[in-house]
């Protein structure tokens, strides 16, 4: 029992530094945010992807959601180790229809070694992309705070009313007597 758990133990710490190492991506945003008007120009945002381990590694880049609308530039490329290749990502709302919109998808990196091996394991990335269609929507989504004017305005209308109800329990006395 003893003996096999040991051999257990031994091949798990000298599998798991190839299993950290073939486990890698990096990319440069972790969040992609677009602001375009209903046949408006293309927005781009470049991503840069590396490759931080010491294999070769085959990426593919793509939309979860609304590929009609979100291209990638490439969608496929190989990297060497510790190369890096920058990906343009454009959202062309021309061929939207209807008005304003909130559209919410992800965009996935995925990597996998070019030599397969015993051990296959790919990696990989979900960025999150926000689109806000119209400069209508545009402003409503970026006002969902309060604003500064009415803050302050319902500040003194709450620190008014508790000042009143502070004082008319204080002198509640003076009042019932008077009646």
């Amino acid at each position: 029992m003893i003996n096999s758990m040991k051999k257990i133990l031994i091949l798990a710490f000298l599998l798991l530094p190839t299993i950290i190492q073939a486990a890698g991506i990096q990319v440069s945003l972790s969040k992609m945010d677009f602001a375009v008007e209903i046949g408006g120009g293309v927005a781009i945002k470049e991503l840069v992807v590396v490759n931080p381990t010491a294999d070769v590694q085959v990426f593919e880049v793509y939309p979860d959601e609304f590929s009609e609308i979100i291209k990638a530039n490439p969608t496929s490329f190989t990297l060497e180790a510790g190369a890096r290749k920058t990906v343009m990502v454009k959202v062309d709302p021309t061929d939207i229809k209807g008005s304003s919109k909130i559209l919410r998808t992800n965009f996935s990196v995925l990597g996998r070694p070019l030599v397969e091996s015993r051990l296959q394991t790919n990696t990989g990335v979900k960025i999150p992309i926000l689109i806000i269609i119209d400069q209508e929507t545009i402003k409503t989504e970026s006002d969902n705070e309060i604003s500064a004017e009415l803050f302050y305005l319902i500040l003194i209308i709450v620190a008014f009313g508790s000042g009143l109800v502070t004082y008319l329990i204080k002198h509640r006395k003076k009042f019932s007597r008077d009646e």
